[in-house]
C-alpha cells in the first residue's frame, strides 16, 4: 500500500481514533485500490486521475461487487484519503473535485441487485422536524409527558429500550446531555440535545408533572406511568397513536411471519434524529454514529448512506 494512504490511516487511528472494524475497512479498499493502480501502471497518489477512479468502478462491477460495497466502501474510502491528502498539500490538485459523482453511481447501479434496488427505492423511513412536533402536539394523555418523550427521542436517537430506562440523576440540564445505557451494546454513551428544545418542557415534567404518579418518591426513571416507569411497548403505543392523529401514520407493512407492522413505531425517531441532522445540520457520519451508540461506523453506513450518498461522500473525510 502507498505511503500516502499509510498516513491517512494513522490519522483516522489517532487522530479520529475510529472503530477497529472501520479503520480494516478502510484498510482493506485502500490496500485493493493501490494494488489495482499498480496492476494498471499508475505508480503513486500523484499519477490517480479521475480516469482512474472511473476504471477502478468499472473494475469493481466486473468484479461482481455489490453496489452498497462499491459505493459505501470502496469509492467512500478512496475518496476520503485523496480528501485529507489534498487537505495535507500531500498533492497538488484535487482528484476528488474532478470526478462526477453521479457518473460514479451510475456505472456502480450496474451491480445493484434486486434487494439493493428496492432499498434505494424505499429509503428509510423518517420525518422531519416540524412532523415530529405535529406528532408532539398530537398524543394522547398524559400529555406533558409523552410530548417531552416524543421530542427528546428526536433531538438525542436514544432507542425506546434506553428511554425507558434513563433515570433524573443520568441529565445534565445545565450541559445540555443526558448519560444514556444501552441494554443492546451493553455499553453507556452520552447523548446531547439542545436546552432551548427540551429543558422547559423537561423541567417542568421534573419538578411537576412526574410527581402526580405514585413511584415518583421510589423510582429514579425519568418517565413514569400508572403502572410504574414507562414499558418500551408503552413507547411504541405513543409515538404509534400520536402518528395516526397526526396523520402521520406510515402504511403498514407485512412480515415473513405474516404479522402486520404500522411504520411508525419509536424507531421512526431515531431515523428521523439521524436524517435530521445529516441533511439539515450537516454532521458527519462520525458524529451521527457516536451519538446512536452504533457499534462501527458501518453500521451507520448501512443504514443511512442509501439517500444521501452525495453528502456522505463530501463529509467523511
Amino acid at each position: 500500500m502507498w505511503t500516502e494512504f499509510q498516513e491517512y490511516l494513522t490519522y483516522l487511528e489517532v487522530d479520529k481514533a475510529v472503530a477497529e472494524r472501520t479503520l480494516q475497512s478502510r484498510r482493506r479498499a485502500l490496500k485493493d485500490f493501490s494494488s489495482f493502480c499498480e496492476a494498471n501502471d499508475v505508480d503513486g497518489v500523484s499519477e490517480v486521475s479521475r480516469r482512474t477512479i472511473s476504471k477502478y468502478i468499472d473494475y469493481l462491477v466486473e468484479e461482481g461487487f455489490a453496489y452498497s460495497t462499491i459505493m459505501q466502501a470502496r469509492f467512500l474510502s478512496v475518496g476520503a484519503a485523496f480528501r485529507f491528502l489534498y487537505r495535507e498539500k500531500k498533492m497538488e490538485e484535487s482528484v476528488m473535485g474532478r470526478v462526477n459523482k453521479k457518473a460514479m453511481k451510475k456505472k456502480a447501479q450496474n451491480s445493484m441487485s434486486e434487494q439493493e434496488q428496492k432499498k434505494k427505492n424505499n429509503p428509510p423511513t423518517h420525518l422531519s422536524k416540524e412532523q415530529v412536533y405535529e406528532l408532539a402536539e398530537n398524543v394522547g394523555p398524559p400529555s406533558d409527558r409523552n410530548s417531552l418523550l416524543i421530542k427528546l427521542m428526536f433531538w438525542t436517537g436514544v432507542r425506546a429500550s434506553e428511554a425507558k430506562l434513563i433515570e433524573i440523576d443520568d441529565i445534565d440540564l445545565e450541559a445540555p446531555s443526558i448519560e444514556i445505557y444501552s441494554p443492546k451494546t451493553d455499553t453507556n454513551r452520552t447523548v446531547a440535545y439542545p436546552a432551548p428544545e427540551i429543558n422547559p418542557e423537561l423541567r417542568d415534567w421534573i419538578r411537576n408533572g412526574r410527581l402526580r404518579y405514585k413511584d415518583a418518591d421510589t423510582s429514579d426513571r425519568l418517565f413514569l406511568g400508572t403502572k410504574g416507569p414507562i414499558t418500551e411497548h408503552r413507547i411504541n403505543e405513543v409515538v404509534r397513536d400520536a402518528a395516526d392523529a397526526a396523520g402521520h401514520q406510515k402504511e403498514e407493512r407485512t412480515t415473513k411471519a405474516g404479522n402486520v407492522r404500522s411504520e411508525s413505531t419509536s424507531h421512526i425517531l431515531r431515523h428521523s434524529h439521524a436524517m435530521h441532522y445529516l441533511n439539515e445540520e450537516g454532521k458527519s457520519m462520525e458524529d451521527i454514529s457516536q451519538h446512536l451508540g452504533h457499534s462501527s461506523l458501518s453500521t451507520t453506513e448501512k443504514f443511512y448512506a442509501q439517500t444521501t450518498d452525495e453528502r456522505l461522500i463530501n463529509e467523511f473525510s
